[in-house]
């Protein structure tokens, strides 16, 4: 309960980031706008979504130092419940970006437009490589960036990359898909989303149990600092 409560101070601290966060689900409709197939425009969609999610998981820690961190430190709590509330907090915007593509897969279908199975199971591994991402730069964050301004333009690369990463090779990808479906090849992906989807659920476990070990690690670690 404790590190529910640090996860809305983390959104008090990130209020004014966070306000902008709606503008990015109509860029992402932007974006997605206009690929040739409502799969395609879904994947680049969610895939720029993981990309601004990436970004705004870890923007507490840019608000760690200083009075705040002193602040912080004056709640009854444990490391735990401080660690907990921060990958919570990270954890939410997975939990946004994937409300947000639920609705916008749901908002094709009832215009009509038939979405297959391996494009669900696609958002599986979607959404096992966007907690994988928050979760290995949340654990960079405690483990070398936390609190150290000499550390701005690393951290500034750690927070864009992997998500800029993701989004740029889930383009090329679905450019390679368009080419083929303009040259008359078909994917044959249908026999094969039963197990791409199997494969997609033991990606999301896999990420969880990665995000479990990590924050462990950093609560090992932080209870050795006088700050958290």
């Amino acid at each position: 309960m404790r590190a529910l409560h640090f996860m809305k101070v983390d959104y008090i601290l990130t209020r004014k980031q966070f306000s902008i966060v709606p503008l990015f689900f109509g860029l992402a409709l932007f974006v997605g706008h206009g690929m040739g197939t409502p799969e395609l425009s879904l994947m680049v969609a969610c895939s720029y979504m993981l990309f601004v999610a990436s970004i705004f998981a870890t923007t507490p820690f840019a608000y760690c130092g200083g009075k705040n961190r002193g602040f912080l430190l004056l709640f009854p709590a444990t490391v735990r419940d401080r660690v907990a509330g921060r990958f919570l907090y990270g954890m939410s915007f997975m939990a946004l970006l994937t409300l947000f593509c639920g609705a916008l897969a749901g908002v094709y279908r009832v215009m009509g437009m038939k979405l297959s199975l391996w494009t669900l199971a696609i958002g599986l591994w979607e959404l096992a490589i966007g907690i994988m991402i928050i979760t290995l730069q949340i654990l960079f964050f405690y483990l070398f960036g936390e609190g150290k301004e000499n550390w701005q333009y690393l951290s500034n690369i750690v927070r864009t990359a992997p998500g800029m990463a993701v989004f740029f090779g889930a383009n090329y990808l679905i450019g390679k898909a368009e080419d083929a479906s303009a040259g008359g090849a078909k994917i044959a992906l249908g026999a094969l989303s039963g197990k791409f989807m199997q494969a997609g659920i033991i990606a999301v476990v896999a990420a969880l149990l990665l995000m479990a070990v990590a924050a462990a690690v950093c609560v090992k670690v932080i209870r050795k600092r006088d700050y958290a």
